[in-house]
């Protein structure tokens, strides 16, 4: 047995105010491993430290809310326990742990023993008998118990002075385990729910139950005999197929009971008094602490959960020790009656008295700024609260703070009937001001009337900019992530939602102190990062195209794009018939009706009834039923009519059914008010700095083939204008890899005039242009792509359908022929190990803290990324400057036209009448000049009367 504890003071007399807390060390391990992604909470070294971080903060937050005296954590051991003499196969289908959780549970323990929290491990024996020991000594000893665990089993324990704590899907859902709500869920006591589980099984630690019985049956079963003996010995009166079942699997379900039943007087060496929380090891935790790169806010925040961590609020020997725990500071709130004769004046001085009279317009170019602290403390804050979604956006409150932190709140309203005051506001003073995404907060205005310029810094796009492989769906985990805040506590208050709304009292108003908190998050990031935006040289990219890129897709979001809604209508239907048709086909070939969604009744057909070979195997034993592993048994099986007609059903089912899904996703987003379809651009997700869009995902339509061009033709000229306008990069990613390659062959394989791909070929296989196959061709097109986007030789194989070592050779001619290729993509991964970070051309930062860690997997994920990065990203900078330029072109030039759509590589343009000719020269130059490289940039143009037929 391995033990950590602490000494306490001997224990002569417990009272029932003593409560002890025992958790289940693994699980709240592993939870907190799968809930952070560990590319986010990694150190320098490349050690991950995301299940040791959420492991702290889930435990503090458990004390914090429960108010524990005595604390114990039990862990598992490597090896097998009783259990698996009992029963070989159990727990025998868990996944084996990620490689980057292991090295963490020793830290974990480290933690603990320095928190003086005891942990406890005992070989032959789980994690769940050393709980179920501590849980019945702390009851005989009198105390109230509570135990965190995931694990249903520990529900026996239950009684009326044990608590089993619960997570439910989000971790602060701890649902407290009571007798009475286990009986109200299961219908059975606690003490007999061991018996249910015995009769159903437990799929997670691969425990057969008896086929057909879940948890109803066995609580019928439990109260209508008493317990699992009784039912054994009544088995014969059960009927039907049920007590068929029960009656063929009595020695599992025995074997079942004992396997569940845990061991509650097991000799751990301690007594409940070894467990009372004591003060921490101060310099323990500091000195783990900074190994681990966690900051002072994560040890405060711990420390507040332990007797002795912090001696109280605001003392000197908080200030002295740094674990004050830091808070934002809290605006001053100015309040404006809310009397529409007075507070249009009100809100004007107010203005007047707390920004125009502190902050001076900028004088300073952006591009020569490089005090970005100095810069905030002369700036002002805007932040617009409601519900963003282009075409029915609701404005519900406007927050102003100043630089001497006075604040004002104007809820929708009162905003509107400031329309004026807010414009000349902006007008003059928006080089100045600071906001948090300008495209959601120039929608919210726009409810209004006001229009909202560009701003000096925009802590959303900082934020993407800083760590472009984190995702915030929010402005409150963007704080939690960037100023280390827990996440209850950046969403402004004990239990409001984010926008607080209280949908009872007052509709669409947002309550003040959440509108007060999140403009003091805006502020608190905008001081963390700007500093890290100028360190890292992101400040030019961030207002030479970040920001005007914000402007450009507010202006598409808003406008949309028109859909002819019957065609829409009339492709679903028919693809639902098709659908339907291809059903009916695949359950003729199989026999019988099954779920052509579930993989495992497909399985079941596949596998078991038409015994075909499978391809690959999945995580839980199975043979994977994806659309690969279908296209090659179709083609594997094509003399096999049954199988090969299920197959070739089942296939078209899909594509059928996938079709009539992103139509129907189409339809759903039609604005009913004007008849267009207002997708969001979404301009912080890809971490290449891409695109891509969301309600509805335009990048789903498929354009390879008829049935996705098809839908394609729906988009139409809405009223008042023509025709549309597709605008292509021909070949993007390898212009710019030929062009940062520096590779003269492949420079002239371009300029030569030629097809590429041909001419490529031809080189690499050194045979003339037109003995190329059609094979060779399409192998050496995808080398080409494939080295763009970072494919590895394998995923080279499986696309062309040949060995690794075919993938191989052909990768070593292409290399050959291409020396500096070679070279250049080779030079990518040696500087991201070196620098940590790759850059496009117009120096795009992308951070590979996986290039340092211990996991394999993890490391090689990183440097395929790495290889992706700098042309992926130089793709997604040059089609951004491309759209700036001809959206800027278009208005200089008093068009009418206007860009509505960016899907990849591609512009789609609304043609007004008489200007096809000019706006396709304006939005080609555009583009074509977006940048100039070595191999010049392709652009291929067409119209038509719709998107498809605008194709070129």
């Amino acid at each position: 047995m391995t033990l950590s504890s602490h000494a306490s003071d001997d224990m002569d007399k417990v009272t029932a105010e003593n409560r002890l807390l025992v958790v289940d060390g693994h699980s709240l391990a592993f939870r907190a491993y799968f809930a952070l992604p560990a590319e986010n909470f990694t150190t320098s070294a490349g050690f991950a430290t995301n299940a040791v971080w959420g492991f702290a903060n889930m435990l503090t937050r458990v004390i914090l809310d429960e108010h524990p005296t005595h604390v114990a954590v039990a862990f598992d051991v490597k090896g097998g326990t009783f259990r698996n003499d009992l029963l070989p196969q159990y727990k025998g289908t868990r996944d084996a742990a990620p490689e980057d959780l292991l090295p963490q549970l020793p830290v974990i323990q480290d933690m603990l023993t320095a928190l003086g929290v005891t942990y406890i491990e005992k070989p032959g024996y789980e994690g769940d008998d050393i709980i179920a020991t501590l849980a019945t000594m702390g009851e005989k000893a009198g105390f109230d118990a509570l135990v965190l665990s995931g694990d249903r089993d520990a529900f026996q324990l239950i009684d009326d002075r044990i608590t089993v704590l619960y997570p439910g899907h989000h971790f602060k859902d701890l649902k407290h385990m009571t007798p009475q709500a286990v009986e109200d869920k299961y219908k059975v006591t606690p003490q007999r729910y061991p018996d249910l589980a015995a009769l159903r099984g437990e799929t997670a630690d691969n425990i057969p139950g008896v086929p057909g019985v879940g948890d109803g049956f066995a609580a019928k079963w439990i109260n209508q005999f008493g317990d699992l003996d009784g039912i054994i010995e009544h088995a014969d009166e059960i009927k039907g197929k049920k007590g068929e079942a029960l009656r063929e699997n009595i020695d599992q379900v025995k074997l079942n009971r004992k396997v569940n039943a845990l061991v509650r007087d097991l000799d751990l060496g301690v007594n409940v008094g070894d467990l009372v929380m004591s003060p921490p090891n101060l310099t323990a935790i500091d000195v783990l602490f900074t190994k681990l790169e966690f900051g002072p806010r994560t040890k405060t925040r711990l420390l507040k959960a332990f007797p002795g961590g912090i001696v109280g609020e605001g003392t000197a020997t908080d200030a002295e020790s740094g674990l004050a725990e830091p808070v934002l500071d809290e605006p001053i709130i100015d309040t404006i009656a809310d009397n529409e004769d007075t507070v249009v004046d009100e809100v004007r001085q107010w203005i007047n008295d707390h920004i125009v009279s502190a902050v001076q317009p900028k004088t300073v170019p952006d591009s020569e700024l490089d005090d970005a602290s100095q810069s905030l403390e002369s700036s002002w804050f805007l932040h617009a609260e409601g519900d963003v979604h282009p075409g029915t956006t609701i404005l519900q409150a406007i927050s102003l703070l100043g630089p001497d932190n006075h604040a004002v709140i104007l809820q929708a309203d009162s905003a509107a009937a400031c329309r004026d005051v807010l414009q000349q506001l902006l007008n003059d003073r928006a080089g100045v001001c600071v906001l948090h995404g300008l495209k959601d907060q120039s929608h919210l205005l726009a409810t209004i009337g006001v229009h909202v310029p560009r701003p000096w810094f925009d802590t959303q796009l900082a934020g993407y900019l800083v760590e472009s492989d984190y995702h915030p769906d929010s402005l409150d985990a963007e704080a939690a992530h960037f100023l280390d805040l827990p996440m209850d506590e950046a969403d402004a208050g004990a239990t409001q939602g984010e926008l607080a709304l209280d949908i009872d009292e007052e509709p669409e108003t947002a309550k003040p102190a959440s509108v007060v908190r999140h403009i003091a998050l805006v502020r608190a990031l905008a001081r963390d990062l700007a500093p890290k935006v100028v360190e890292r040289k992101q400040y030019s990219l961030l207002h030479t195209i970040e920001l005007p890129v914000s402007e450009v897709l507010f202006g598409m979001e808003s406008v949309g794009a028109a859909v002819d809604e019957g065609r829409l209508i009339a492709m679903r239907d028919r693809f639902a018939t098709e659908a339907r048709d291809a059903q009916e086909q695949a359950w003729d070939a199989a026999g019988k009706h099954i779920n052509l969604q579930s993989p495992k009744q497909l399985q079941a057909v596949l596998f078991d009834d038409m015994q075909l070979r499978g391809t690959r195997k999945t995580k839980s034993g199975g043979y994977t039923t994806d659309a690969a592993a279908l296209q090659e048994m179709a083609v594997r099986n094509v003399n096999n009519e049954r199988a090969s007609s299920f197959l070739v059903a089942l296939l078209r089912h899909r594509e059928t059914n996938k079709l009539k899904q992103i139509v129907q996703s189409l339809l759903d987003e039609v604005n009913q008010n004007d008849g267009r379809i207002h997708t969001t651009f979404e301009q912080t997700v890809a971490a290449t700095g891409r695109l891509s869009s969301a309600a509805p995902n335009l990048q789903n339509i498929p354009n390879r083939n008829a049935a996705g061009r098809e839908i394609r033709g729906a988009f139409v000229p809405g009223e008042g204008y023509v025709s549309l306008m597709s605008c292509d990069y021909s070949q993007v990613e390898l212009r710019i890899m030929a062009h940062l390659s520096g590779d003269e062959v492949l420079i002239e394989a371009f300029r030569s005039g030629a097809d590429f791909h041909r001419y490529v070929a031809s080189l690499v296989y050194q045979i003339p242009v037109d003995e190329i196959t059609g094979d060779q061709r399409s192998h050496v097109k995808a080398m080409s792509y494939g080295l763009a986007y970072g494919l590895s030789t394998y995923g080279l194989a499986q696309q062309l359908k040949i060995s690794p070592a075919e993938a191989d050779v052909l990768k070593d001619k292409y290399f050959a022929t291409f020396g500096k290729v070679h070279d250049y993509l080779e030079s990518l991964v040696t500087e991201a190990k070196r620098n940590g970070y790759t850059e496009t051309m117009f120096g795009r930062r992308r951070y590979f803290p996986g290039l340092k860690s211990t996991n394999r997997r993890v490391r090689d994920a990183a440097e395929r990324a790495a290889l992706n990065a700098p042309i992926q990203g130089t793709a997604a900078d040059i089609m951004k400057i491309a759209m700036i330029r001809a959206a800027d072109s278009l208005r200089d030039h008093d068009l009418h036209s206007r860009i509505i759509l960016q899907i990849h590589d591609e512009l789609v343009a609304e043609i007004a009448p008489g200007e096809a000719d000019t706006a396709t020269d304006l939005i080609r130059d555009a583009m074509e000049n977006a940048v100039h490289l070595d191999v010049p940039l392709d652009v291929s143009t067409g119209i038509g009367d719709d998107w498809q037929l605008a194709a070129h």
